[in-house]
C-alpha cells in the first residue's frame, strides 16, 4: 500500500461508501486510484475488521541463507566426487550414511539436510571458480535405452586399482533400464571364469537377461560366449575403441571412482563399505538418468525383480 497508514484506509473506504467518487478521494489523499481501489478491495473481500488492519511485511517466499558452513559442504562435494548442482542439491536433501560421515569429518558437525536450488548451488560454485563440466566432454553420442528390464545388462571391468596398497579389480554389471546395479564385486583374477562366477551368481538372484553387451577383451570371448549361450543369454560386443556404446556400466564405474575409491580419504577400510555402498546406489541414490532410485525402476518393470529386490533388501 505504499506509505498510506491504517488510518488513512479506513478513512477511505469510509469516505467510499458515503458516496465520494474514486478521484476525489485520491485527490484528497494525494495517491493514486488504485491505492484506493486497493483498501476498498480488502475491505470488501476481508471484512472491514480484518482487511483494515496492519498486516506483515514478510515475504511469501525467503531464500535460504548459504551459510559458510554450507558453502564448505557445497564446495567439498564438488571437489571430491566433481558433482554438478543437480547432484549436489539431491545428496544436500538426503545424504546417504557415508556422505553424512564425510560431512561430519570434514566439518565437524552433524550434517542436518537441506533443500537448496540449483541456480544457489552454482552461485557459491561461480564464487569459488569451479563451475562447469569438470571434464569439459563433448557430448554428442546417440541416446539408447532397454525397455524393460533383464532385457539388456552391460559388463565391464574396473582395471586395476590400488586399494589400501593392495591391487584389485572389480567386475560391474548393470540394468540398461533401471541403471540398477546388478554386481559390483571384487574379482579373484582377471580370467574368464572368474567373470563367469559373479555373473551366474547374478542370473540365480535376478534371473537370466535377454542380452548382454560387453567389450572386446580376452575374458568376453569364445568361452564367455560359449556360457552365456548355454544359460539362453545373447552376447553382444561393443565396436573396437567406441566406449559410449556402453555407457551407462562407464558411467557407473566413473560413480565408482568418484564416490567409493575415494573413500580411501576418510575411512581406514573401504573394502568392508562396497556392499553398503552398492544398497546405497540401488536404495537410495538419486540416478538422474532415469529421473528417479534404481531399485525403484527395476522392480516396477517386472514382477520376478520385484520380489527378488523385496528379498535383497530386508
Amino acid at each position: 500500500m505504499g506509505c498510506t497508514t491504517i488510518e488513512e484506509g479506513r478513512v477511505m473506504v469510509r469516505a467510499r461508501e458515503i458516496g465520494m467518487t474514486m478521484t476525489r478521494t485520491a485527490r484528497i489523499f494525494k495517491t493514486s486510484r488504485q491505492t484506493v481501489s486497493k483498501w476498498i478491495n480488502r475491505a470488501r473481500k476481508e471484512g472491514r475488521r480484518n482487511g483494515l488492519r496492519k498486516k506483515s511485511t514478510r515475504p511469501h517466499r525467503i531464500r535460504t541463507k548459504v551459510t559458510v558452513l554450507v558453502e564448505t559442504a557445497i564446495v567439498l562435494l564438488r571437489d571430491a566426487f566433481n558433482w554438478g548442482t543437480q547432484r549436489i542439491r539431491v545428496i544436500l536433501k538426503s545424504p546417504p550414511e557415508y556422505i553424512r560421515y564425510l560431512l561430519w569429518n570434514a566439518l565437524g558437525v552433524i550434517w542436518k539436510p537441506m533443500e537448496l536450488s540449483r541456480q544457489r548451488i552454482n552461485e557459491v560454485l561461480v564464487k569459488h571458480g569451479i563451475n562447469g563440466s569438470p571434464y569439459n566432454a563433448a557430448r554428442d553420442w546417440k541416446y539408447f535405452q532397454a525397455s524393460k528390464p533383464n532385457e539388456l545388462w552391460q559388463i565391464d571391468m574396473r582395471g586395476t586399482f590400488k586399494l589400501h596398497y593392495q591391487r584389485r579389480n572389480v567386475l560391474v554389471i548393470v540394468d540398461d533400464y533401471s541403471r540398477f546395479l546388478i554386481a559390483c564385486q571384487y574379482l579373484e583374477g582377471l580370467k574368464t571364469e572368474d567373470v563367469l562366477l559373479i555373473l551366474r551368481r547374478a542370473v540365480e538372484r535376478y534371473g537370466p537377461p535377454e542380452k548382454v553387451l560387453v567389450d572386446n577383451g580376452s575374458q568376453f570371448l569364445d568361452i564367455f560366449e560359449k556360457a552365456c549361450k548355454e544359460l539362453g543369454i545373447e552376447v553382444e560386443h561393443t565396436p573396437p575403441n567406441y566406449h559410449r556404446s556402453k555407457g551407462k556400466v562407464e558411467r557407473a564405474i566413473r560413480n565408482f571412482n568418484e564416490e567409493y575409491l575415494r573413500l580411501q580419504r576418510v575411512f581406514d577400510s573401504v573394502e568392508d563399505l562396497l556392499s553398503e555402498f552398492v544398497m546405497s546406489y540401488n536404495y537410495e541414490r538419486y540416478h538422474m538418468g532415469i529421473d528417479g532410485i534404481p531399485a525403484e525402476r527395476y522392480s516396477a518393470g517386472c514382477k520376478q525383480c520385484r520380489l527378488t529386490i523385496q528379498l535383497q533388501k530386508y
